[in-house]
């Protein structure tokens, strides 16, 4: 696994482990979304580790002594990988219809995106409801 792969798969590990399948692909599409719309970085280790986007890399999220210990080669990481190369090269479909954000629906939505629930303009798979920022 590349290093970049490692980083998304351990994002995808602390955000999306506990979402079924459809979920856990989504947060792919959103990682390489935002990897393809440049603003969080140029690849996909930037765009993970990018400052307060990512809650599992959060100093103080209990996620993170978690992700660190898993050991590279484990099971759950070599499927959160293949989901990220699955949506980086096209043969799985973005579910999520192109969006560089999500939230869990048990937590209110950014302020942004407020506008984007009252009008359903949004898509909600497994826990989490899922964003483009309309610019």
């Amino acid at each position: 696994m590349t290093f970049d792969e490692q980083i998304a798969a351990r994002t995808m590990w602390g955000e999306a482990r506990g979402e079924p399948d459809d979920g856990q692909r989504a947060v792919a599409h959103v990682l390489v979304n935002r990897m393809r719309d440049g603003r969080w970085g140029a690849n996909l280790a930037s765009v993970c580790l990018s400052p307060s986007q990512f809650s599992c890399w959060g100093a103080f999220d209990p996620n993170r002594k978690k992700m660190a210990a898993l050991a590279d080669d484990d099971p759950a990481l070599a499927h959160f990988a293949e989901l990220i190369r699955n949506a980086t090269i096209g043969t799985d479909m973005d579910p999520t219809q192109g969006a560089t954000h999500y939230c869990a629906v048990s937590i209110p939505p950014p302020a942004w995106a407020t506008g984007a629930v009252a009008s359903g303009s949004f898509v909600q798979i497994g826990n989490h409801r899922f964003f483009r920022e309309v610019q």
